[in-house]
């Protein structure tokens, strides 16, 4: 099987690719003849891969899944997750009617992936412009619910720590949603500037909630509750927009 296997054009290590290799040929030869395709995908064949850090995602799709199944691959999963690989088992019937609730992971899956054995069936995915708005829609209602909570739970504390978790999540609901304006925008490291002109929102507020990272320690406590109230104001902002949204096209 080993010829089936390019990972030449990932940004995996040679130890990342053994793991990978290990992994595929322990699927295959104990799932075999209901596999129906191996696919790799995210930053692992993108551009933000991080040794040690990033996870290795894998698509393993099959005919029939069971615990039976489950309980023949736990060994080879045991040893990939040693490696930071994420294998994600679903079956082809899941797949191809999944896209309606999980349009935001699917078109992120359909944006870098690579088959490594199989079928292309990620290729056959299609991605409804209004799943996608009415999930990101729903993203950013729901962060805005936590926020206004862990606020309450937390009694106003750890709001720094709060924001640093949140942004990213934030970020990338934003990343999708600008590709349904009538001129997609806020490809790549540009996001912020586009939502702040699409939105209308101060991206120097995100900007800082970003900063928040690299700190290691909290803010004055007043100088929290008026940045944490600001992207509030900016969830609340995009939220908003977001469900006035008119969606032309269909497909993605």
């Amino acid at each position: 099987m080993d010829e089936l296997i390019d990972l030449s054009k990932t940004k995996l290590e040679t130890e990342g690719k053994d793991a990978v290799t290990t992994l595929c040929k322990a699927l295959l030869d104990t799932l075999d003849p209901g596999l129906k395709s191996i696919t790799i995908y995210g930053s692992a064949v993108g551009k933000r891969y991080r040794p040690g850090k990033s996870d290795i995602n894998l698509l393993v799709v099959l005919d029939h899944i069971d615990v039976p199944i489950l309980k023949s691959v736990v060994e080879p999963v045991a040893q990939a997750r040693r490696y930071g690989i994420a294998p994600f088992f679903i079956t082809e019937v899941n797949l191809l009617s999944s896209t309606d609730v999980f349009p935001v992971k699917f078109l992120t899956m359909k944006e870098s992936y690579r088959v490594l054995w199989g079928q292309d069936l990620v290729g056959k995915l299609e991605i409804s412009r209004e799943h996608l708005r009415l999930r990101c829609e729903q993203e950013f209602k729901n962060l805005l619910l936590r926020l206004r909570w862990i606020f309450l739970k937390q009694n106003g504390r750890g709001l720094t720590e709060t924001m640093s978790r949140r942004i990213v999540g934030f970020l990338a609901n934003l990343r999708m949603v600008l590709t349904l304006v009538p001129k997609p925008q806020g490809v790549g490291d540009k996001v912020i500037d586009a939502a702040a002109k699409v939105f209308e929102i101060d991206g120097d507020v995100l900007r800082r909630v970003i900063a928040l990272k690299d700190i290691e320690v909290s803010l004055p406590r007043e100088d929290e509750e008026n940045l944490y109230d600001q992207f509030m104001a900016i969830v609340y902002k995009v939220a908003q927009k977001t469900s006035r949204m008119e969606i032309t096209g269909d497909q993605n």
